[in-house]
Parts: structure tokens; C-alpha cells; sequence
């Protein structure tokens, strides 16, 4: 790949650097502060298009709770522009990186309980073309293309389609106060049936992560003072009937329990997967893993049946692994992607590509003709 990326510091400078490659025949690939580029990597030798000058263009509209923020802004700097007026993007991957990285990967972290995804907060959207043009959709300048949603359908599209310069989101309010119960329980069939009772119509956290083969719940709440202290006594009251032990945390003490959290699976090496399932599939997945010859943790939105599960140990067994979650979550109306791993493994692991690949590659097609920018995601 060639060491000097391309670092356009306008939209229109990026739509003239991907027409210029159309018509050269050059591979580019659109790039952010690196921290999830090795999700989908390249075997072309295509020179980057970064986006880290493309930092101008930052608007907030606090009374409509809306904002628009450059592809090059990192969300914590978005963030704390907007906790000035008392707003936040409710996003927390555990990368944050940039924004732009954040629409391409359409990544997500434990509140994707109460706030979605990037796909779900997006309202808008400018983009850079290889035909030369800079379109906007959404948001406060309505202008859609040929018919599609590019908010929504740039996200998650991993820089296949376009290079994102700028995307408009919905906010929310930062909550006044924060409190997280921690609790432990004996086996994966407690702790599914406990996370399934305080996400019910009672209470409103905004986080519930499972930690396996640990067995333990974390259930976040953020509002006000009075009512996450309120939940939390009334999540921790339900959960002492099923859980070994139960405590609530606060302050210092819960941010550390989350930044654990956060990185728990960041720090180890072998093969990186996002396991998705129907939430009712999610007990017999942690079945299927207790029987793996593998060391596994995972880290899950445990009632939104989203697992990150890394594995370790021999080559040979995790692509065993591997081979049977994927046709588990087949069968459950899910599907399994490869986040990480080394080149020899990401070969060898048995991913087949969505249902939805061949849609992406045609619209590619109309987007992209001369795949000058990166294949679609197709699972891998």
C-alpha cells in the first residue's frame, strides 16, 4: 500500500481525487484514524483517502437536537462540543475513532440498547462520488439519489460506495446521572433469564452487557439522579432472587467497571467475531461454546442477541468454531462477521457472504463502476 495517504480538506477536493482515479484506473480507499480499518482489509495496493483534514463544516441546531458533524471529527471531540448546550451522539464502540469511521463500519457499542446504531441516529449525509460529485441527502438539505436512503445505506457500507465527508444525527439529552448494577450468576441460562427481566416495561436501562463465560450482567442507568438511583435499586431487588451476588456502582468506581469492559476483549489475540442471533437463540449459542475445545469470551448485548466473541487456541479448531456458530446463526435468522484476525486465519474461517451482498455489489456497480474503491462487505 502506498505510504503517503491522499488528504483532501474539502468535499469537493475528495470528489475530484476519486474522479481523477475512475479515469486513471487507481485504487483508492477511504480511510479515518485507522482504528477499524483492519476489520475489511484490502488485497488491493490502494493508496488511502483519508478524511482527517475534513474537520470544517460543524453545526449544531440544539433545538431541533439535531447536528451535523465533519467525517474527520473524532465523535469525543463531537461530544464535547455538543455538552456545551447539554446534548450528546449517544455512540460508544469501543473505538470511537472518527465519525466518517463510525458511518462506514456502522459500529456501536453497550447502549445500542436505548440509542441504536449509527444507522439509527443518522438523518443525513454528504458524500464525495468517483463520478466527480459531492451529494448531500437528508438532514436539513433534502436531496436524495436515484432513489436511495444514503444515509442509511452508507452505513455499514466500509467505504465501498463513496467517501463520507459529512453526516447529520439525531441527539439526546446527556443524562443528569449514571449508575450501573453489576451482578454475577452461577451459568449462562440464569443470567439470559435475569437480563430478560430488567429490560422489561419497569425499568429503562440504557445499557444491559453480558460478560462470558463470567456470567456476570452489567445493567446501566442514565437519567436523572433520583430515578437511576431509583431503577437500580429496583433492577438490584430483582436480580438478588437469581444472581450469586449483586452490587450497584457509581462514579469512578462504574467508570472503570465500563472501561473494563470496553477492553476486555481488545486485549487479546486469535480471531474477533460479531455473532448476531435472535435473542432467544442466544442461550444455546453460549451451549454450543461451552463445547468448543477453544478458550472464548464474549462480550454481549445480551437481550439484543449481539454477541463479540473472541477465540483462541489452535488454528484448526477455531475455524471448527467458526464453521458451527455460523451455521447456528444461519439457522436463527442471524449471521457472523470477521472483525479480526490474522491474513492466514481470515482465509481460513468459514464465513459465507450475506444474503445481502449481492444487493450491495449491484448498487456498487451504479455508485462505483469503476471499482476504484474497496468490494462490499460480504461477511468477511
Amino acid at each position: 500500500m502506498h505510504a503517503d495517504p491522499m488528504l483532501p480538506a474539502t468535499a469537493d477536493d475528495a470528489a475530484a481525487m476519486l474522479r481523477e482515479a475512475a479515469i486513471t484506473g487507481a485504487a483508492l480507499r477511504p480511510g479515518g484514524q485507522g482504528t477499524r480499518t483492519h476489520w475489511r482489509p484490502d488485497p488491493r495496493e490502494a493508496r488511502i483517502v483519508g478524511s482527517s483534514r475534513l474537520v470544517d463544516g460543524f453545526e449544531h441546531y440544539a433545538g431541533d437536537l439535531v447536528a451535523t458533524v465533519p467525517a474527520g471529527m473524532t465523535l469525543i471531540e463531537a461530544n464535547s462540543r455538543l455538552a456545551a448546550a447539554g446534548q450528546w451522539l449517544p455512540l460508544d464502540p469501543p473505538r470511537a475513532g472518527s465519525i466518517g469511521g463510525l458511518v462506514a463500519t456502522n459500529d456501536s457499542g453497550p447502549r445500542r440498547l436505548r440509542h441504536g446504531t449509527p444507522r439509527d441516529l443518522i438523518v443525513g449525509i454528504e458524500v464525495a462520488l468517483t463520478d466527480g460529485r459531492v451529494v448531500q441527502a437528508g438532514g436539513r438539505v433534502v436531496k436524495n439519489v436515484a432513489g436511495y436512503d444514503l444515509s442509511r445505506l452508507f452505513c455499514g457500507s466500509y467505504g465501498s460506495l463513496g467517501l463520507v465527508t459529512r453526516a447529520t444525527f439525531k441527539l439526546a439529552p446527556l443524562p443528569q446521572a449514571s449508575c450501573t448494577v453489576v451482578a454475577q450468576f452461577a451459568d449462562a441460562e440464569a443470567a439470559l433469564a435475569a437480563a430478560a427481566v430488567v429490560d422489561g416495561p419497569s425499568l429503562t436501562p440504557s445499557s444491559v452487557e453480558m460478560q462470558a463465560p463470567e456470567w456476570r450482567l452489567l445493567v446501566r442507568f442514565e437519567t436523572s439522579e433520583a430515578a437511576a438511583a431509583l431503577m437500580a435499586e429496583g433492577a438490584s431487588a430483582l436480580l438478588q432472587r437469581r444472581a450469586a451476588s449483586v452490587a450497584i456502582v457509581r462514579d469512578s468506581q462504574e467508570a472503570e467497571v465500563w472501561r473494563d469492559h470496553a477492553h476486555r476483549l481488545a486485549t487479546r489475540r486469535g480471531v474477533l467475531l460479531k455473532v448476531v442471533v435472535l435473542p432467544t437463540a442466544m442461550s444455546r449459542l453460549f451451549a454450543l461454546l461451552s463445547d468448543a475445545r477453544v478458550h472464548w469470551s464474549v462480550s454481549g448485548r445480551a437481550t439484543l442477541g449481539v454477541a463479540l466473541l473472541a477465540l483462541q487456541g489452535d488454528d484448526a479448531q477455531i475455524v471448527t468454531v467458526a464453521r458451527g456458530l455460523t451455521q447456528y446463526a444461519r439457522e436463527h435468522r442471524g449471521h457472523v462477521s470477521l472483525l479480526d484476525a490474522a491474513d492466514a486465519m481470515r482465509a481460513a474461517v468459514p464465513l459465507p457472504a450475506s444474503p445481502a451482498a449481492a444487493v450491495m455489489r449491484a448498487i456498487k456497480q451504479r455508485f462505483d463502476p469503476a471499482q476504484v474503491l474497496p468490494g462490499v462487505p460480504d461477511g468477511r
